[in-house]
């Protein structure tokens, strides 16, 4: 029996991955570009291109029975394809489906997450939501770059509290759900264990780096520009995720803390500094 990890060397499904290896679990990754994690087993699966969708399912001697399923990242809306890959992969034998959501994102709404995440309800399928954070490791993918190269990074957040969750928090919650006999919930969120400012964080860096590091605040549209070109993300996303960070500076992180609902992550933002330090160092090439 096998597990298939959507979305390629997402930094999510690496970690989730690598967890199932480790315990002797069989893993596919399913990859648009074939970008995949080294000594892993990795087939064609592109969201927008739905004759890629048996694929995973034809491969010699593979069963697969869980599905991690990650959107892209974006403005196209894949989640009428992803619907159809879901059938496909029912009739195809697998039992449980695991959906990368966010905290704040609602089951109701109009996001193409929410969409897939409606869907697998409606059809009464044994599936969970996982509803973490920010990430901690958004500071290399989203920043790391700004960071090795001038010592600083942008936001357009001054005020907010955020309990930044690790990818590696996630995915060991992403392999207990996976490897649970039954899971009792249908949804969870994953919060981190603190509240930290962006200007705390930049201090922390400071201290465990060696060098001054700088947390710039700049206007909405500044930060979009710079996502657009930095990132290489179309403008649309990159307007999309700066406003999702006005509201996380409005508070929409913070007002999940203390929730006794809430799945505590363990590694603190120190910790996961301390052991990313390497990446952040003049001339590292890891994340952006």
């Amino acid at each position: 029996m096998s597990f298939l990890i959507t979305g390629g060397a997402s930094q999510v499904g690496s970690v989730i991955a690598q967890l199932l290896k480790d315990a002797h679990q069989d893993v596919i990754i399913g990859s648009r570009s074939g970008r995949v994690p080294e000594g892993f087993q990795s087939t064609k699966l592109d969201w927008l291109d739905a004759s890629t969708f048996q694929n995973p399912f034809k491969l010699p001697g593979v069963e697969i029975k869980s599905v991690y399923l990650l959107l892209p990242y974006g403005y196209v809306d894949p989640s009428e394809n992803i619907k159809q890959f879901i059938d496909i992969a029912v009739r195809n034998g697998v039992k449980r489906f695991v959906l990368l959501s966010g905290s704040g994102h609602e089951k109701d709404a109009d996001f193409g997450i929410s969409k897939v995440w409606r869907y697998l309800d409606e059809r009464k399928l044994d599936y969970i939501a996982l509803r973490p954070t920010w990430f901690i490791d958004n500071f290399l993918e989203f920043h790391g770059k700004d960071i090795r190269e001038h010592d600083e990074f942008k936001s357009v957040m001054p005020n907010a509290k955020i309990p930044l969750i690790s990818v590696a928090d996630i995915g060991q919650v992403a392999l207990n759900v996976f490897l649970n006999d039954k899971n009792e919930r249908t949804d969870q969120r994953i919060i981190g264990p603190e509240l930290v400012t962006y200007d705390q964080v930049a201090d922390i860096l400071t201290e465990i780096l060696g060098r001054r590091i700088t947390h710039k605040v700049v206007t909405p549209e500044e930060l979009s520009d710079h996502y657009s070109s930095s990132l290489g993300w179309p403008l649309q996303y990159a307007q999309f995720v700066v406003q999702a960070e006005q509201y996380v500076n409005a508070g929409s992180e913070e007002r999940w803390w203390g929730n006794p609902e809430n799945i505590n992550g363990q590694e603190t933002v120190r910790e996961w500094v301390e052991r990313n330090k390497s990446n952040f160092a003049p001339g590292s090439k890891a994340g952006n």
